[in-house]
């Protein structure tokens, strides 16, 4: 056991700190939603992602040299890291053992706009001024359009779940000046009745998570007859399992994807 330390701590001492800040940064990312966020605005620091991410698109488009790793104390420490950013989701423990020989980030998992500012703040704190300067930018710029056009909107996901009061999702759709119909089911997660649902008539509905390309029991009910007849009677936007995935990391293309709603409406509306 004395041993196996030992090797761990040989590994975090390779890592020289006479060089210069960009040299000296080596980002290990333990999250998938970070491998995407790190990819795209840190790929020269970043040098670990998650095996999750192995795939990556973002991966082709980036000059990046990156490991994949298997999330253990093991393969982390062999990367050699400055800096391991996880997040609320993280195994306690692991971030325990890492702080022990690196620098640990836990970002925050943002449910409301004081959240996001916060998890912004973190990111910033890690030198991503810049990037999240522009960020900030765009999305202002974004909800000030959508909030031209308010809206009431549904979200419809997998096994008749949507997005609630005190959500990430009803966050968003507040800031844009629109309103979420299913905060008056609940916080958090709550479960649609079809009987309910059938009786909206929301200006959008947002189908969010479903699997376009394989079967799952999940995603079931959206075929149900009755549930296919008021969907073709609705305008609707699909945000998918992707995007839904990480969405704070994704707000720009969340956002995008309810402008698009927004110019077919005003596209379609005979006063303009």
């Amino acid at each position: 056991m004395r041993f196996k330390r030992y090797w761990l701590l040989a590994l975090v001492l390779v890592v020289t700190t006479d060089t210069s800040i960009a040299q000296q940064q080596r980002w290990v990312s333990l999250n998938q939603c970070v491998d995407q966020l790190l990819l795209r605005w840190a790929p020269q620091q970043l040098v670990g992602i998650t095996y999750l991410s192995a795939d990556e698109p973002l991966l082709k488009t980036t000059a990046a040299q990156v490991t994949a790793h298997n999330g253990t104390l093991e393969s982390i420490l062999a990367l050699q890291p400055s800096r391991v950013i996880a997040t609320a989701f993280t195994d306690p423990r692991l971030v325990e053992q890492l702080r022990e020989y690196t620098q640990v980030t836990r970002l925050a998992q943002p449910q409301s706009w004081a959240d996001y500012k916060r998890w912004r703040q973190q990111l910033i704190e890690l030198g991503l001024e810049e990037q999240v300067s522009q960020h900030a930018a765009k999305t202002r710029v974004q909800l000030a359009r959508l909030k031209s056009q308010p809206q009431q909107v549904v979200f419809v996901m997998p096994n008749q779940w949507s997005w609630g009061e005190g959500s990430w999702a009803d966050t968003l759709i507040n800031q844009a000046g629109w309103q979420n119909l299913s905060a008056a089911e609940g916080s958090g997660l709550v479960a649609l009745q079809l009987e309910q649902l059938l009786q909206w008539q929301p200006d959008t509905v947002i189908l969010e998570g479903f699997s376009e390309n394989s079967f799952a029991l999940a995603n079931s009910w959206r075929h149900h007859p009755l549930l296919k007849q008021w969907l073709q009677q609705q305008r609707v936007t699909v945000i998918d399992s992707d995007k839904a995935a990480c969405p704070v990391v994704n707000i720009g293309l969340y956002l995008d994807a309810l402008e698009q709603v927004q110019q077919q409406r005003v596209s379609h509306d005979p006063t303009t």
